[in-house]
């Protein structure tokens, strides 16, 4: 199918560009960005007049599948996602069935459909995730498996953690870090300082996360293996990564976007739509991360999708699972931030498009010629209250209710298909 879309301002962090123009699609490739050839015949037109043109975003960490009675399923969080303008979904391998083995990756990737945005699978860095035998890695990767994590399953053993690392090295297969020592952050469900205190509940503190940091950095340089983190929430680790990339270590990291929004006094009433992992932190940490792309030292962000029905959330704050339904509000968010003139326009379009794809080897992220035509439309001057009814998410758990946000996404394609038009 042949598609033009006409008067966008086209903004393509990968290539630098950004301008009013068009964009011809064809056989599902972006064919040419610039004044329509002569020779085009488009068999449909979309005016994107006043609009943006954007390459589809890519969430480098979503779980449209929870391991829970109350949890949703791919498909519907899947098209939930394709309504919000993402078009690529990266997904961690501790859903049901664990991503451990070749066909559980092949299962997942079998769910997608041309209609749905492209799954990826992390596969799983150990057996069932549990820390002591190492996954057959190089069979997950040849089945479809783009990184290897332990997820929220922390590797105590720091022998078979660097056994995973030296394995992933030798392959040059790209591991995902979401780090917190087990033993420090105990049982805490709450950052570690004055709301914590104040409301009595059990604190996870910082240097849970910066310790974890520090060893994996450490055996990240010894083992010379590729390495993404991921969900990072504070100052400190953050300093820890800028210090890695100065010294020439390849890493690279990313942030949830409720972090770059909320803090530990989200919890003062006891909202377990704010109960988190990682927790939400000082003000000091929000600021360092939004600050932490103009810098350099973040590379991504995430939507940490994790959708659950009311149910999952109705227990007393430290009983209830943690985890937001994210993709709803997800670019939303990130435009708040820019009209806000906390964060680069420019940032904000290379976190979720570009940087996750060069980190990931994803062919998208780009609208250059040839280019898999994965794109979305956005209507950034259109504001929206979130509201239950308005989310596409089955998960209503987010903290992120009554907010007014800009930033109503029009139509995306994925493949050069129209999938969803507004």
């Amino acid at each position: 199918m042949k598609i033009a879309i006409k008067n966008g301002r086209v903004i393509d962090s990968a290539n630098h560009l950004d301008k009013i123009t068009d964009i011809a699609i064809d056989a599902g490739k972006i064919l040419h960005v610039g004044p329509l050839p002569a020779n085009f015949h488009p068999t449909k037109i979309i005016d994107a007049k006043n609009k943006w043109v954007l390459p589809g975003f890519i969430d480098v960490c979503c779980r449209p599948q929870m391991q829970h009675p109350h949890g949703s399923i791919l498909h519907e969080e899947a098209l939930a996602a394709l309504k919000r303008g993402i078009t690529s979904l990266c997904i961690p391998p501790d859903g049901e069935p664990i991503v451990d083995s070749s066909a559980n990756a092949l299962r997942l990737i079998q769910q997608g459909s041309l209609d749905l945005p492209h799954l990826y699978p992390m596969g799983a860095l150990t057996t069932q995730l549990a820390g002591d035998a190492i996954a057959d890695l190089t069979a997950l990767a040849n089945n479809g498996c783009i990184a290897f994590t332990n997820a929220q399953k922390p590797i105590t053993d720091l022998r078979m953690l660097r056994y995973c690392y030296d394995y992933a090295a030798s392959f040059d297969l790209l591991i995902v870090i979401q780090p917190q020592d087990a033993w420090l952050a105990n049982s805490g469900i709450a950052h570690e300082g004055l709301m914590a205190t104040r409301l009595g509940l059990p604190g996870i503190p910082e240097t849970a996360e910066t310790i974890a940091v520090a060893e994996h950095l450490l055996l990240i340089e010894q083992c010379n293996v590729r390495a993404h983190f991921t969900c990072l929430s504070s100052q400190h680790a953050l300093q820890q990564i800028a210090h890695a990339k100065a010294q020439g270590l390849k890493v690279s990291a990313d942030a949830a976007m409720h972090s770059l929004h909320l803090t530990e006094m989200d919890i003062a009433t006891f909202d377990a739509n704010c109960h988190l992992y990682p927790p939400l932190r000082r003000v000091s940490d929000r600021a360092a991360l939004v600050q932490g792309f103009a810098s350099g030292a973040l590379d991504a962000i995430c939507s940490d999708h994790r959708p659950l029905d009311s149910i999952a959330k109705l227990a007393p704050f430290g009983d209830t699972i943690p985890g937001l339904s994210a993709v709803d509000t997800f670019f939303s968010l990130g435009l708040h931030l820019v009209k806000e003139k906390q964060l680069a326009l420019e940032h904000l379009i290379a976190a979720i498009t570009s940087r996750p794809a060069e980190i990931f080897n994803i062919p998208g992220g780009t609208l250059s010629l040839g280019a898999r035509a994965d794109i979305c439309i956005i209507d950034p001057d259109t504001y929206w209250v979130v509201q239950e009814e308005k989310l596409f998410s089955k998960g209503k758990n987010t903290p992120f209710k009554r907010w007014e946000l800009p930033g109503i996404v029009t139509h995306t394609l994925v493949n050069g298909n129209l999938v969803h038009e507004r």
